[in-house]
């Protein structure tokens, strides 16, 4: 790849379909383990079946809420698009300390250097011209973000998206709520992003940032409901217990483990404690 005084713009990729599928099998049992619920909204089920069909290219781009995006990232490929090969940008100093996820398609650069966004372009269309039906899965806030924050993106995804042809783009939205259980949710929403009608990089820039914009606004929307019929569970989401043994106390006196919030929700005003 192209450097800079003698430093690789482009920390590459290592692709390992086997080491991908290990990696799949460890992180349902940690998101089992550390969520109460992954769970997609039912207004934005994703494609998947457009996704399998498209012969091109996909360009999956999420907002950055957490830390825990790019391990979602490689659990919802096995779920959504398990024939694809998977690539991912990612801070190459993180990289460097993770150099596991190499092995999982995710390449480095340097976010704050202007020579790596024409080296990034390059290295993705190099890649999707190898192999076409490439998921290419980006961050492109370039941060960690509020989700309450305004949608603003780095040029990258669009740049890259202007750049390749045949390619479909899905927005992602993610939240991490608390809701009524001790262990926080996941929140997910898909999104397809229709093409502008002119392939340049400013028009697919404000077409990606409205798309991830609406998405990101509909997500909240039903993330405030809490109202889990909304979504469609993928992980968990069976009650949680507090104490096993005061559980089946509970259970024998014929009253559940859950906090039922239906119930105080439909009480009168009068009946209120």
């Amino acid at each position: 790849m192209a450097s800079r005084d003698g430093h690789e713009l482009i920390l590459e990729d290592r692709w390992s379909p086997r080491i991908l599928r290990g990696f799949q099998w460890y992180v349902r049992r940690l998101l089992r383990k550390r969520f109460f619920a992954v769970r997609i909204s039912r207004s934005g089920v994703p494609n998947a079946d457009g996704w399998r069909s498209h012969q091109g290219p996909l360009l999956l781009l999420l907002n950055h809420a957490s830390w825990w995006d790019p391990i979602l990232l490689a659990f919802l490929q096995r779920v959504w698009c398990p024939d694809r090969r998977v690539l991912a940008a990612m801070d190459r100093v993180q990289l460097e300390r993770f150099t596991i996820f190499r092995r999982m398609g995710v390449f480095g650069i340097d976010p704050d250097d202007p020579a790596s966004l024409p080296a990034m372009v390059d290295y993705v269309q190099q890649t999707v011209t190898h192999e076409p039906r490439t998921v290419v899965m980006l961050t492109p806030q370039g941060r960690f973000t509020d989700v309450r924050e305004s949608i603003r993106l780095r040029p990258g995804a669009a740049a890259i998206a202007a750049r390749i042809p045949h390619v479909r783009a899905v927005s992602l939205a993610l939240e991490y709520p608390f809701w009524l259980d001790a262990k926080p949710e996941v929140l997910l929403r898909f999104s397809d992003v229709d093409s502008p009608d002119v392939s340049s990089r400013a028009a697919w820039q404000r077409t990606l940032t409205a798309a991830m914009q609406a998405n990101a606004d509909a997500l909240a929307a039903e993330s405030t409901t809490r109202d889990p019929m909304r979504f469609e569970t993928i992980v968990g989401g069976s009650a949680a217990q507090v104490n096993p043994v005061y559980d089946a106390w509970l259970r024998l006196t014929g009253r559940g483990t859950a906090i039922d919030e239906s119930g105080r929700a439909h009480r009168g005003a009068g009946e209120a404690s």
